[in-house]
């Protein structure tokens, strides 16, 4: 190749380079304008509505789906809301809950499953369900940086963050499946008879449960729980760590370490694996370790009992 073909190829791969950064930036900035509309849907439209609504409300609930299926903040006060999510852990909870207004009195009820507290495979993986907002929001952009769980085209290719989500974004904006200002985040199950005789037959199985004889708190929790401490001490905000009901708690051990290194922490720490243990109403249960609607009432009224704000 001769020195002008080279030039030449270079000069075209450094044109195709600015359009498609500049027609990325254009895709980017209309989905954005598309995303931010949407307030419906388990991820983005719940998202959307929590940032804004945040700086308003008296208390929220944070966790997975322990926390997003159990409880009803429409029971326990009249201005919080439940930004529990499905298949989310501590990464996700800790982004958001540094979101919060600073100075603002406010109330977190954060949602600790022992079991991925001592687990050795953790990684904050979570957390890129906020991809949406890498680039857009400060806080989003740094924790996701800090985790080492961002693509590093991100920074070049900004509608990678959106990869996954159009679909579901688009289907809500066009049309949203509930009416979001009657929404508190809470999605209780409800569960058929069928499926209650489904799960009974399961439960006869007697399925042998296993307990790690040794355990050792995940790293990124400790970390995160340390910043989460340190945030809500400087903003005013009161912290209250739980642990949702399960059906029947055969290893209790982690149960118990848990709790001495949140009290080593200053967290305060109630543990409700066992609230229902004397109670043998099936239901109270979709699974093992998911309340049903009726479940979630119960363990809503306990929890208002217990955490007076």
């Amino acid at each position: 190749m001769t020195k002008e073909s080279f030039l030449y190829v270079l000069k075209v791969i450094g044109l195709f380079l600015i359009i498609s950064f500049v027609a990325d930036k254009l895709v980017f900035y209309a989905l954005n304008t598309v995303s931010d509309k949407v307030l419906t849907g388990q991820s983005m439209g719940k998202l959307n509505q929590y940032l804004k609504e945040k700086d308003e409300l008296d208390f929220v609930i944070y966790g997975s789906s322990r926390a997003n299926h159990n409880i009803d903040p429409a029971v326990m006060g009249e201005n919080g809301y439940n930004m529990g999510m499905d298949g989310s852990k501590l990464a996700y909870a800790a982004t958001l809950i540094k979101t919060l207004p600073l100075g603002k009195k406010q109330t977190i009820l954060l949602h600790i499953d022992p079991q991925n507290f001592f687990s050795t495979y953790y990684e904050g993986k979570d957390i890129k369900v906020l991809k949406t907002k890498y680039n857009r929001n400060d806080i989003i952009t740094s924790q996701i940086d800090a985790l080492n769980q961002n693509n590093s085209l991100q920074n070049f290719y900004w509608t990678l963050n959106y990869n996954g989500m159009l679909l579901g974004i688009l289907k809500n904006y066009f049309k949203p499946n509930y009416n979001y200002q009657n929404y508190s985040g809470f999605d209780p199950i409800y569960v058929s008879e069928n499926q209650q005789e489904i799960f009974k037959k399961i439960l006869e199985q007697n399925e042998i449960e296993s307990c790690d004889k040794v355990l050792k708190s995940n790293e990124i929790y400790n970390k995160l729980l340390d910043e989460i401490v340190v945030f809500c001490e400087e903003n005013n905000k009161s912290l209250f760590a739980f642990t949702s009901p399960v059906l029947n708690n055969k290893c209790k051990e982690d149960n118990e370490l848990l709790l001495q290194i949140l009290n080593k922490k200053g967290i305060t720490y109630i543990d409700y694996s066992d609230v229902f243990a004397t109670d043998s109403s099936f239901e109270y249960w979709k699974d093992k370790t998911h309340l049903s609607n009726i479940g979630a009432e119960q363990f809503t009224e306990i929890i208002k009992r217990d955490i007076d704000f």
